[in-house]
């Protein structure tokens, strides 16, 4: 009965590891000991050898055993189990692309009304090749795209011509500002709702669409399908783990995965044909590449994504412009946004028209003038000289407008966390050192990059050892009357500080334990090295004791180090049922429970570990049930700062705290960072894609850096050649060839 009621997958790949290496590591350590009390042991030489022997030939059977569980966990990963992670994986990312929709309102109001058609410009081979091509059959219920399909047409019918391309791959190329991931954002959300509309007996030929950005990729060492699974593995919590990683891969192969790829502008410019030849030869999977026409033209003339078709977003009409600020507004429309839409149908050549020609800028004056405000200044704006506008002008008075308009309190809202003054200055520095990075994500675990790490890892060092010295000196006080705690407080504090004192390293998601976890090779191998080391200082330091006695404390400390190892392994490695999609905050949130989860397992293990030494050590062996209640007491009482300590310091969130506090040191941004990132979200300055932060628009973030560059309080000047920004006639201005991020390169 009680067999019954374990589950098959445990019974099958999980136990009889499990128990195979503990007869092994028990069988290895019963060897050791026995020849350690050998009367003929005479050298110690041949005790050594004899020990690596017996301790090789245990490495070879766990081995063994660890490669027939692995052999058998990839046979698992295949057929109905890739159909039902496809499903689950769609509904993650229907969950994040939703949410993204609705901050970049694309919900509602109804969005802007962009179209596309089939540039003259070489973006890519010819049309015929893409249609022509019988790599993809057109998924189940659409119609083989055509030429005349190809010539033209409106960003909700973009989905007819992904899904109908014989050769799987299109090319999305716009001006900056042009509308280029909103359309990507539209185009996964049609692809899921036409997934979910199909008979589920044919939803496997459906792909799930997922979207990346192409930073950080360099095909020289990493394969395509090597780097989107390490991708999938950090945005989506349903392929954490090697059996994830390894699920990843395989739905890549069977094309159960379709990917858009934005931001082929913002690498490197020779690293992009290098990028086109590798997605060319690489790519087994339906592809979308978004990138800006000029760096797509200059690409394709020295590399061709073979196979791909390729269409340019259009400038939005004068009329189409005034069409949709009619749409937002009242009615009858106040003066002010009667005159402003009466110029543009009247003097569709105006400076003003060809500002508001892309839906960034149409955006920035929906968002930045309320229905109160007076959008009729625009028509009268001039530049320093006294000159009319020009539409450069006019962009950057909206890019200005940003700021004030989402820190500025309404009548009836509550006050704002922070001041304008702050989050000016705030976000001034975060733009600057984002592009100095080249980068428009915001990781908040590689904010410590931003800061030196000397004081990181001093003050993990000087916290650890204090802390672990405290602990250890009142545990072995009250044991032996002696205090090591300044040696044991030393030696945690100088691992703590380099480990964990740089940050910089990906965040862990919590998740719930299962008892597979405690059959994986971490806890295994933790629990026999842990087991057979206890085993033997116990019997080199009490010489008088027994074998049963070292035996029976090398068995429980190991056993004590592999659960605390496998709770520890199984929490991050949250399993196929979490399908909430990642945010930055939850991301924070998660890798915090994380180390109070570590702290309590550390407390536990050095406290049941010690105590457990402390029975045997003690000569108490005629009274083990009180030896072992009092060394049990001595150890958890001397482990719980310890415990605590390891909480706050293994998580990342430990690193990326100090970081905070030292940029707000040195930069004067706010202490508690991201709940002023979270605050920025909602007010509608920054955005999400996962677990990182980005700008709401990408040209906002080159803004507030080319102000902070003019700034005069500023004591961080980026490089020009990273950032792109030049002195142009006495203003900062973008280099179009930099090999940075470009103003709106991903804008919305």
């Amino acid at each position: 009965m009680l067999l019954q009621t374990v589950p098959m997958r445990w019974r099958i790949r999980g136990f009889w590891p499990f128990a195979a290496v503990g007869v092994i590591a028990v069988v290895t350590v019963a060897g050791l000991v026995l020849v350690w009390r050998s009367s003929d042991r005479t050298e110690l030489e041949a005790f050594a050898g004899f020990a690596l022997s017996v301790t090789g030939v245990a490495a070879g059977w766990i081995a063994w055993v660890w490669r027939a569980r692995s052999r058998q966990a990839r046979g698992a990963v295949a057929g109905q189990e890739l159909g039902r992670l496809a499903d689950l994986l769609a509904e993650a990312v229907d969950q994040e692309w939703t949410r993204a929709a609705g901050e970049r309102g694309l919900l509602e109001p109804e969005p802007i009304a962009v179209r596309w058609h089939r540039s003259a410009a070489p973006f890519a081979g010819p049309a015929a090749a893409a249609l022509a091509s019988t790599r993809f059959t057109p998924l189940p219920g659409l119609a083989a795209a055509t030429l005349r399909r190809l010539q033209a047409g409106q960003i909700s019918e973009l989905h007819q011509v992904y899904g109908g391309l014989g050769s799987g791959r299109l090319v999305i190329a716009g001006g900056p500002g042009a509308g280029k991931t909103s359309a990507a954002v539209l185009l996964i959300l049609a692809a899921l709702r036409y997934r979910r509309s199909v008979p589920k007996k044919v939803r496997s030929e459906v792909p799930v669409p997922v979207m990346f950005t192409l930073y950080g990729w360099d095909p020289s060492t990493r394969p395509a399908r090597d780097w989107l699974a390490e991708r999938l593995c950090r945005t989506y919590p349903l392929f954490a783990g090697e059996q994830g990683a390894r699920a990843a891969r395989d739905m890549l192969d069977e094309g159960r995965i379709a990917v858009i790829l934005d931001g082929l502008d913002e690498i490197l410019e020779d690293l992009r044909p290098t990028v086109l030849r590798a997605l060319s030869q690489q790519a087994t999977f339906r592809l979308v590449l978004l990138t800006r026409s000029a760096e797509m033209v200059d690409a394709a003339a020295r590399a061709l994504l073979q196979g791909a078709a390729a269409i340019e977003l259009q400038d939005i009409a004068p009329g189409t412009a005034a069409d949709y600020l009619t749409r937002i507004q009242l009615d009858p429309q106040p003066q002010g946004w009667h005159e402003l839409t009466s110029l543009l149908r009247r003097e569709p050549g105006s400076p003003l028209a060809q500002a508001l020609s892309n839906p960034l800028m149409l955006t920035l004056v929906r968002d930045t003038y309320r229905a109160t405000d007076d959008a009729g200044e625009l028509l009268g704006l001039r530049d320093a000289a006294g000159q009319p506008a020009s539409s450069q002008d006019i962009a950057d008075h909206l890019l200005d407008r940003v700021l004030p308009a989402a820190y500025t309190r309404q009548p009836g809202d509550p006050p704002p966390w922070y001041d304008l003054p702050t989050a000016e200055r705030a976000l001034r520095h975060i733009a600057t050192r984002m592009n100095n990075d080249g980068t428009r994500d915001l990781q908040w675990w590689h904010v410590p990059a931003w800061a030196p790490a000397a004081p990181r890892i001093i003050t993990t060092w000087l916290g650890t050892m204090l802390v672990a010295g405290l602990a250890s000196g009142l545990a072995w006080g009250l044991a032996t009357g002696n205090a090591p705690g300044l040696a044991a407080g030393l030696s945690a504090g100088i691992v703590a500080g380099l480990a964990f004192g740089r940050g910089n390293k990906v965040p862990k998601r919590i998740a719930s334990v299962q008892w597979r976890h405690l059959s994986r090779r971490e806890p295994l191998v933790a629990a026999l090295l842990a087991g057979i080391v206890t085993a033997f200082l116990d019997w080199g330091l009490s010489r008088h004791a027994g074998p049963a006695a070292s035996l029976g404390a090398g068995v429980g400390v190991g056993v004590v180090t592999g659960l605390g190892t496998g709770v520890v392994t199984g929490v991050s490695r949250p399993g196929t049922d979490n399908t909430s999609p990642l945010s930055p905050l939850s991301s924070w949130r998660s890798d915090r429970a994380f180390g109070f989860v570590v702290g309590l397992v550390v407390w536990l293990w050095v406290g049941l570990a010690g105590g457990i030494s402390y029975a045997i050590l003690s000569k108490q062996m005629t009274g083990l049930a009180a030896g072992l209640w009092s060394g049990l007491g001595i150890g958890l009482l001397g482990a719980f700062v310890t415990g605590l300590m390891a909480g706050l310091v293994y998580p990342r969130s430990w690193s990326s705290s100090l970081a905070f506090a030292q940029l707000a040191a040195s930069d004067r941004t706010p202490v508690r960072l991201m709940r002023f990132l979270e605050d920025a979200r909602s007010r509608g300055v920054l955005r999400t894609v996962g677990p990182v932060y980005q700008f709401r628009h990408a040209r906002l973030q080159d803004r507030l850096a080319a102000n902070h560059l003019v700034s005069e309080s500023s004591g961080l000047l980026p490089n020009p050649q990273v950032t792109g920004l030049k002195r142009w006639g006495g203003r900062w201005d973008s280099n179009p060839r930099h090999p940075g991020p470009q103003p709106g390169a991903l804008a919305n």
